[in-house]
């Protein structure tokens, strides 16, 4: 568990490429999510080209280290895999959420640093990413990861995130 407590926001990288077996780790973590009916419905999207992470960073005000990342993976959903149907069914968000999560682990695990960036339901980034990077109708961004090696001199800050009075129990409102 001390990779969770470890994990921050990183916003800062060196100007360093992240060894391909690295990234397949990544990726494996986050295809190890738990995922409604088993269904993993996830799809993942490597991007490295310094023209795609520029264009990443004009789509959203809060991609602005994208450029400066080594790389950023583009956590997507396959509606055809789960969900997009008549019926409602978004239980996807949950199961790509526990995607992004597990790679975010995975990248401190790997020496890297990394922040999860909020695409869907954001409209105009779903289609712009959407947009330039050619996926169909079926493919859903739903954030965007960038990664690389943290530069030291800028550390992220860290805080106690416990509070104890967020937490109830038996009912809210109850507290030890």
């Amino acid at each position: 568990m001390s990779v969770i407590f470890q994990r921050r926001s990183v916003r800062s990288y060196l100007p360093q490429p992240v060894e391909d077996d690295k990234i397949e780790r990544i990726l494996r973590a986050g295809m190890e999510a738990p995922s409604a009916h088993n269904r993993r419905p996830w799809e993942f999207i490597v991007i490295t080209g310094e023209e795609d992470r520029k264009a990443i960073a004009d789509m959203s005000p809060y991609a602005k280290m994208v450029p400066q990342a080594a790389a950023a993976i583009a956590v997507c959903v396959n509606l055809d895999l789960g969900g997009g149907d008549a019926t409602g069914d978004t239980w996807w968000v949950q199961d790509l959420a526990a995607a992004t999560e597990n790679i975010l682990l995975q990248i401190v695990e790997e020496g890297l640093g990394g922040v999860w960036l909020g695409w869907y339901p954001d409209k105009d980034r779903v289609e712009a990413f959407s947009r330039r990077f050619g996926l169909p109708g079926n493919i859903v961004p739903f954030a965007v990861i960038a990664l690389g090696y943290p530069d030291a001199k800028k550390p992220p800050e860290k805080k106690e995130r416990f509070d104890p009075r967020r937490v109830h129990y038996g009912a809210y409102g109850k507290q030890k």
